[in-house]
């Protein structure tokens, strides 16, 4: 009977992906950054994405990143960075503003308008590669969800004249985001 159970746990081990230590994975962001963007600079990070709204909606990557504070001009550095990435032990991948698809990685699908105003949170937290949200404490209780044929679509005002915006197909797939916020005083 045990030699029957092996090779079933042996391919069930090798089914499930390993989870590196963090510091492995921070490892493996630094030499990506440096690799990718050498030079860079950045006033936080990197260092690990930790915010309970994106860990919510995202609960099964691993999130790391790199924060340059707006400031004006000219830029802090010379080659100023802000970006959030998944990161495991062999690979990295960045999540792009230009490319919404790259912030499905690891978003739960939305089933609910509760679940619809969470991960619009944290859709638009990763986009401002701000684990603190200094600028704006994006709550997901402040935005508003509306559902139709076509999805979801939830607004986040920021004051009377300046809002974003995230939508989710009727699958509960995000698709994408808009809108824009205050300037940066």
């Amino acid at each position: 009977m045990a030699l029957l159970v092996l090779p079933i746990l042996a391919a069930a081990a090798n089914a499930m992906p390993a989870k590196a230590p963090p510091n492995a994975e921070l490892t493996v962001f630094r030499a990506w950054l440096d690799r990718e963007h050498p030079g860079y600079g950045s006033d936080e990070g990197p260092a690990r994405f930790r915010n309970a709204t994106v860990e919510t909606a995202y609960p099964v990557v691993r999130l790391y990143y790199v924060l340059t504070y707006t400031r004006g001009i000219p830029p802090p550095f010379a080659k100023s960075l802000s970006l959030v990435a998944a990161v495991d032990s062999s690979w990295v991948i960045p999540y792009e503003a230009r490319k919404p698809e790259s912030y499905r990685r690891g978003l739960k699908k939305v089933t609910s308008n509760k679940d619809a105003k969470v991960a619009a949170a944290a859709v638009l937290i990763l986009a401002s590669c701000d684990p603190n949200e200094r600028r704006w404490k994006l709550a997901p209780d402040r935005f508003k969800v509306k559902k139709d044929s076509k999805g979801w679509l939830c607004t986040y005002a920021y004051d009377p004249n300046h809002s974003s915006w995230v939508r989710f197909d009727r699958k509960g797939i995000f698709r994408e985001t808009g809108g824009s916020a205050p300037p940066v005083p």
